[in-house]
């Protein structure tokens, strides 16, 4: 006869220690994020984060309609772009701003996976331990200390607040409940599409819950438990299914082949079984960062990550014996202890938008994982209470110091893993220490440095990053860069037309390549690949950012000045201001084109409007001195060209301007005496 075990809190009468209560239970978890955490309040801007807070849409909070989509085209992710203008509104381009709100999300995901998991255990203890392995678990620091993370962060409160409301919805049958089960839906496909697996997840909680349990010593197979548990849900929500179901379908659509940039055609490896192969051993090694986090790594392209081609592959063989122990183990312990197997269940079903079955453009991240785990978290804790149930008094207080040397390992990693994410230069030489076969850490380091002016150090990286994955049209476009800037166009030449027959539309390549022509004086090769890039071909045309487009336009607007085209110019000009209203380059030089026509009462708003933006370019303020002296204002052009001086003191045509204008008042001052 097996022993049947009985929680405290559906069995028995004892009372609830206080540090089980919920205000109690909160304030740990808040603390215990504070303390792992604090350290990363310091750290700056790093990789995406960059890109995310320097767009214009999210500096003022009155552009929050137009972000989701209220009165025109929402954001990508519009949710979570609508809460960084929020952040941006309150802290500007102070990263501890933003980062202080995802530790509170992150806070706020732990009490409410405290809540849920007590809801479904009726039981505080292990709810709580669960939620604290959450909360420190450095598998987080992804989501938690990079800015960018928000996207999980904040997907994942609405999926537990949804789930949450569905088991509401299920313990007192008001729609209400039901309704704001769906709308959380939505709020987290919002923030991010990973969220799409709440009506799944929902199903089998319905068949979890609906399953016969254990009792005395009547036997019950997990297959019959499982059955029985289907068929009873299915009699009592058919209809509920059938819109779900639906609605899943719709989302799994959209996301996959209409709105999601995320998501890619193209399998690893070339095919079906390289793909399922590979995705085998990331599901082993997503479980082994959550038993043993002890190595983390950012990015797993290229190398990082080899891709598995064949069943006699011994790191395959081991994975699906590791994958299949674990499959086993949630089955068995089905008919033993329901919601531990539904830990597992949780695991597996909110893993599967990353889990290559429809391909996506990143094989492994980290950031998946912050989810997924708090399903791993819940075996762990309903597991760890059965061990407690059985245990001696002395007993259970060596499991529970065990636990709190657990956590306390954690929280020290955690907070190691936080410095990593410093900065970016940081951040990717580390995960170059940790991955040497990562193509993205290369890449990100050439960057670095080329920005920096080492751009050997960079050509290196860009070459190394090419040799690991040479069908990459972006890796050469880099290389390119590299090589035109030293001046070896032929070269360059050769890797953006190597990038280009990658990928026929890559615009940034066709643009590199017309500056190689631009270098050689091929004014018309230059001009059409400038008009290329900014109408590329073909049926999936490349979306142009406004300033990526202002850039084309601007350098095209060159071309066609140096061609004599100077209407045609001035037009590129004007529509580059219109694009980008924030590029100086193009407001001075549309100045420059007028004070060429011999139009400086126009040239001279152009070029202002250029200083306001850019007041340290010696330049701007030099071409209006010389708008204010074609003007005849020469005490407004004396100012400009003293500004220039004193911006670049070899800046000889400033320099021979204002001498002239010297002379010429030299001269009217010798006529008047």
């Amino acid at each position: 006869m097996r022993r049947t075990l009985r929680w405290r809190g559906s069995g028995s009468q004892a009372a609830t220690p206080a540090w089980l209560s919920p205000v109690p239970a909160v304030l740990l978890l808040a603390l215990l994020a504070i303390l792992v955490y604090v350290n990363s309040l310091k750290n700056g801007f790093v990789f995406d984060d960059l890109a995310l807070l320097t767009g214009s849409s999210i500096k003022h909070v009155s552009n929050i309609p137009r972000i989701l989509g209220l009165t025109g085209q929402k954001a990508y992710r519009p949710i979570r772009t609508a809460s960084y203008a929020i952040d941006y509104f309150f802290f500007g381009k102070n990263p501890a701003g933003y980062r202080a709100v995802n530790i509170s999300l992150h806070v706020v995901n732990g009490g409410l996976l405290f809540f849920l998991f007590r809801t479904l255990l009726r039981d505080p203890r292990p709810a709580l331990l669960a939620a604290i392995l959450f909360v420190v678990h450095p598998i987080q620091t992804e989501s938690v200390a990079y800015i960018s993370g928000r996207r999980d962060v904040l997907f994942t409160l609405f999926y537990l607040a949804g789930f949450a409301s569905y088991v509401r919805y299920r313990e007192t049958e008001r729609l209400r409940h039901l309704f704001l089960a769906g709308f959380a839906y939505l709020l987290s496909l919002l923030s991010k599409e990973m969220g799409i697996t709440l009506p799944v997840l929902c199903f089998c909680y319905d068949v979890v819950r609906s399953m016969p349990t254990r009792e005395g010593s009547s036997l019950l197979t997990p297959w019959q438990a499982v059955s029985e548990g289907v068929r009873s849900a299915l009699r009592r929500q058919k209809a509920l299914y059938a819109v779900g179901g639906a609605v899943l379908l719709f989302a799994l659509w959209y996301y996959t082949y209409y709105k999601n940039p995320s998501y890619t055609r193209k399998l690893y490896g070339g095919g079906l079984g390289p793909t399922l192969l590979t995705s085998a051993r990331i599901f082993v090694h997503y479980l082994k960062l959550l038993v043993f986090p002890a190595t983390l790594n950012a990015d797993y392209s290229g190398n990082a990550f080899p891709v598995s081609r064949s069943l006699a592959d011994a790191r395959v063989i081991f994975a699906l014996l590791i994958l299949g122990g674990a499959l086993w183990g949630i089955y068995r312990l089905l008919a033993e202890d329901r919601w531990g197997a539904f830990g597992g269940i949780w695991f597996f079903v909110t893993l599967l938008p990353v889990s290559q079955i429809v391909p996506h453009h990143e094989m492994v991240a980290e950031h998946y994982l912050y989810l997924p785990s708090a399903g791993l978290f819940l075996t762990a804790a309903v597991l760890l209470e059965r061990g407690l149930a059985l245990a001696t008094e002395r007993q259970k207080a060596a499991i529970l110091a065990g636990f709190a040397l657990v956590i306390a390992s954690l929280g020290v990693r955690t907070i190691v893993r936080n410095r990593d994410w410093r900065d970016s230069r940081t951040l990717w030489t580390k995960t170059l220490s940790t991955a040497p076969g990562s193509a993205r850490a290369h890449i990100n380091v050439g960057q670095l440095a080329l920005r920096q002016g080492r751009s050997s150090e960079a050509y290196r990286h860009f070459l190394e990053a090419t040799r690991i994955e040479p069908n990459n049209a972006i890796h050469r476009d880099n290389l390119g860069i590299v090589l035109l800037r030293h001046g070896l166009l032929d070269e360059a030449e050769q890797q953006f037309k190597e990038a280009l027959r990658i990928r026929p539309q890559h615009v940034k390549s066709n643009t590199n390549l017309g500056l190689v022509y631009f270098n050689r004086g091929q004014l018309e090769q230059a001009e059409n690949q400038f008009r290329v890039a900014l109408n590329p071909e073909g049926p999936r045309r490349p979306r142009l950012t406004k300033g990526f487009k202002a850039m084309i336009l601007n350098d095209l607007g060159i071309v066609l000045v140096l061609e004599g085209k100077n209407k045609e110019a001035e037009e590129s000009f004007k529509e580059a201001t219109r694009v980008a209203g924030d590029r100086p380059d193009a407001w001075a030089n549309l100045g420059k084109l007028y004070l060429k026509k011999g139009l400086p009462e126009e040239a001279i708003p152009q070029l202002a409007t250029a200083i306001r933006l850019n007041s340290s370019d010696a330049r701007f303020h030099y071409m209006l001195g010389e708008a204010y002296y074609q003007k005849g204002e020469k005490e407004l052009a004396t100012l400009q060209l003293l500004k220039a001086l004193s911006l670049r003191t070899e800046f000889p045509e400033a320099r021979a301007l204002l001498q002239e204008i010297y002379r010429e008042k030299a001269n009217v001052r010798g006529r008047q005496g």
